[in-house]
């Protein structure tokens, strides 16, 4: 007979949230990234990373949306106020 440790912790079967944060954390990158390069192209990624997350219930998924949301239009805005003041 061996000894195999401890059994897992208990998780309750209504707690929903999923033990990985991986696509939340993506998305938060993603967003962050798209307030300096490329906003549609990060932005949007990270938007659908986040709503990928949010559909499997990570604890982070809200603050990837946001944080890319955020990451599109800021960046959107920056590039235009910035490429208006070069071509004028």
């Amino acid at each position: 007979m061996s000894y195999s440790g401890p059994p897992p912790p208990y998780k309750p079967p209504g707690s929903g949230h999923s033990d990985s944060n991986t696509l939340s954390i993506v998305g938060i990158v993603l967003g962050a990234v798209a307030f300096v390069f490329c906003p549609p192209a990060f932005g949007i990624a990270g938007i659908v990373c986040g709503a990928v997350a949010k559909s499997k219930n990570e604890r982070l998924a809200n603050t990837a949306l946001g944080v890319s949301i955020a990451g599109l239009v800021v960046g959107l805005v920056l590039s235009f106020v910035l490429f208006r003041g070069v071509y004028t």
